[in-house]
C-alpha cells in the first residue's frame, strides 16, 4: 500500500465518548491516523476517489480501549480462586509471582499481547520489578501497548529511608520519557507507592517530590480493603500480623485515626494521583478526591471477586471526580472469561449489575483513562489526529437496539483493529 493512501473502514456503526455516532459509519485513515469518521455516506469524494475500503458491515467500531490499571507480570498465573482472606490471598501472590528477570519480561509480554488481543490501545501497568519495566519499553510490536508503567514501591517506617534511596538508584537506570509521540514507542515512567498498609507517607511525599521534578505519573492502592482502613486507623489487625511475618513491622508504625484518603490527602494536594481501587469512602472522602483533583480507577470484576460491593464509582462522577476503568490482574477474572485483559468485560459488568448509562460507560472506558494517565483525550476517540488503532464488536446492524447497548449485551469478543502502520493491508 502506497503511503499516502487513505483506508476507509465502513462498518455498521461507529461511536466515541466526544460525539461521533453514526449507523452507518466510517473512519478514514492515513499515515496512522485518523483524517475523518462520520455517517457512511458523508465521506467527501477527495478521500474516498483513490481509498481502500475495508468493509465491516455488522460490526461497532469504537476507540482502542483504556486499562488504567493492570499487572501485567501476574499473567501466566491465570485466574486464582479466592479464598475470602485478602492478606492469605497476598501470600499467595508473593509465592506465585515470577521472580526472575526474564521470566517478568515474558510475564510482561504475554499481558500485553493479551491487552492487545483484547482492544486495549493504553495501559497503566504496575511495575513491580525494573524487569517489568524494562520488558515493556523493549517488547516487539506485536507486544506494544502506549501508556505507563508505575514502578511500585514499598517501604513503612524505618524502612523508608533505604527505600527512597533504592527508588531514586533505580531510576537513574531506567528510560525517562513524559509523554509518547507515535503510537508505537511504548510506556511513560511513573512511580507507584503501593499502599498505606506497606508504604509510608515519607515515601509518598518523595514521590511527590520527584513528579515534580521529572513529570512521574503517580499511582496508588487505596481505600481498597475493610483491613486497610483499619490497619491505618488503628495500626493492627491482619495487615499488622502480615507484616510481622514478613519482618516488616517496627515500633514506628503509629495509629492515626484517620481514614486512608485523609492520611494521604496531605499529598493528594500537591500532585496528581490516580488511585486504584477507593472500595470504602465516605462522603467526605469523595469530596477531597474531588478538590485534590484526583482521579479513580474501579476495577469492577476484581471488585467482586474480593467480595466488595456498592462501590460509589456514580457518586464520585456525580461529584466531578474522574473515574475509569481497569482490570487489576488477570488472577482475579472469571476463569471462562475469553478476554481476560479486556475492559469491554468491565464495562458489561457495571451495564448489566447497574444499568450504568452506555455513554458515561464509554467515558470511561476511554477519555477518562487518558485523563487519569495524563494523555491526550482526543487520542481514545474517533476525532481527527487520534491514532488508528479502534476495537471493533460484532453487533446487529438490523436490530433497532443502540450499537453500544447490543454490544454490552452480547458476548461477542472485541476484534482489534491497527492501522498506524501505513504498511498494513487488513483483509
Amino acid at each position: 500500500m502506497k503511503q499516502d493512501r487513505i483506508t476507509i473502514y465502513r462498518a455498521a456503526a461507529i461511536r466515541d465518548a466526544q460525539g461521533t455516532s453514526a449507523r452507518p459509519g466510517a473512519v478514514a485513515v492515513k499515515h496512522g491516523r485518523v483524517i475523518a469518521s462520520g455517517p457512511t455516506d458523508s465521506m467527501p469524494k477527495r478521500l474516498t476517489k483513490n481509498a481502500q475500503f475495508i468493509d465491516r458491515p455488522n460490526d461497532l467500531i469504537l476507540p482502542a480501549l483504556v486499562n488504567a490499571h493492570a499487572h501485567l507480570d501476574l499473567t501466566p498465573i491465570g485466574p486464582v480462586p479466592y479464598g475470602g482472606e485478602f492478606t492469605a490471598w497476598i501470600r499467595e501472590v508473593i509465592k506465585l509471582r515470577p521472580a526472575d528477570p526474564k521470566a517478568i519480561i515474558d510475564a510482561v509480554r504475554q499481558g500485553l499481547v493479551l491487552s492487545r488481543g483484547a482492544g486495549v490501545g493504553h495501559l497503566a501497568d504496575i511495575a513491580g520489578s525494573t524487569a517489568s519495566v524494562m520488558g515493556r519499553r523493549q517488547a516487539p510490536r506485536e507486544a506494544v501497548i502506549p501508556g505507563v508503567s508505575y514502578l511500585e514501591c514499598f517501604g513503612l517506617s524505618a524502612n523508608q529511608a533505604s527505600t527512597i534511596a533504592r527508588v531514586q538508584r533505580a531510576l537513574e537506570d531506567l528510560p525517562f520519557e513524559t509523554r509518547i509521540e507515535n503510537h508505537d514507542r511504548g510506556a511513560v515512567l511513573g512511580l507507584g507507592p503501593h499502599a498505606p498498609y506497606s508504604t509510608g507517607l515519607d515515601v509518598y511525599k518523595t514521590a511527590n517530590r520527584l513528579s515534580h521534578e521529572r513529570i512521574y505519573r503517580l499511582t496508588t492502592h487505596l481505600a481498597e480493603t475493610q483491613e486497610e482502613l483499619r490497619f491505618v486507623r488503628d495500626a493492627d489487625g491482619p495487615f499488622a500480623e502480615l507484616l510481622k511475618e514478613l519482618g516488616k513491622w517496627d515500633d514506628g508504625i503509629k495509629p492515626t485515626q484517620m481514614h486512608p484518603v485523609q492520611w494521604l490527602e496531605p499529598v493528594l494536594k500537591h500532585a496528581r494521583w490516580v488511585l486504584a481501587h477507593c472500595n470504602y469512602v465516605e462522603d467526605e472522602h469523595i469530596d477531597i478526591l474531588q478538590k485534590t483533583g484526583t482521579s479513580v480507577v474501579y476495577c469492577p470484576i476484581a471488585s467482586e471477586y474480593f467480595g466488595h460491593v456498592d462501590h460509589r464509582y456514580r457518586d464520585m462522577l456525580d461529584a466531578g471526580v474522574n473515574v475509569c476503568l481497569g482490570t487489576d490482574s488477570i488472577l482475579c477474572q472469571p476463569a471462562d472469561e475469553a478476554q481476560p485483559m479486556g475492559i469491554l468485560p468491565q464495562m458489561r459488568r457495571l451495564y448489566r449489575r447497574d444499568q450504568t448509562e452506555p455513554s458515561t460507560l464509554l467515558k470511561m472506558a476511554t477519555t477518562h483513562g487518558m485523563l487519569a494517565l495524563e494523555f491526550s483525550e482526543t487520542d481514545a476517540t474517533l476525532q481527527k489526529r487520534a491514532p488508528a488503532v479502534f476495537a471493533s464488536v460484532k453487533i446487529d446492524p438490523e436490530d433497532r437496539l443502540d450499537p453500544l447497548v447490543q454490544a454490552l449485551l452480547n458476548e461477542h469478543p472485541v476484534v482489534p483493529i491497527d492501522a498506524t502502520r501505513v504498511s498494513q493491508v487488513e483483509a
